[in-house]
């Protein structure tokens, strides 16, 4: 339950969902929306967004259903 921003991947990493070895992967565009958002009952989620055949995807993810492939750095983040 904590809210601490530790848990959570930095914006501009490459994520996928836990568990899932050869899921797709995603990449973090806001790691924390904000407790006044609610997206489908997920409030203050991660942001992930990615492509399919050109188009974009988006999903809002809680903490902890995510693990990084491929932290960005300081120097990357938007």
């Amino acid at each position: 339950m904590s809210e601490d921003l530790s848990d959570r991947p930095p914006e501009g990493s490459l994520v996928r969902m836990n568990g899932d070895p050869d899921g797709q992967v995603m990449w973090v565009t806001c790691s924390a929306l904000g407790e006044e958002h609610d997206w489908e009952g997920v409030r203050n989620g991660i942001l992930c967004e990615w492509t399919v055949d050109g188009q974009p995807q988006s999903e809002v993810f809680r903490p902890g259903q995510l693990e990084i492939v491929e932290a960005a750095s300081g120097e990357n983040s938007l």
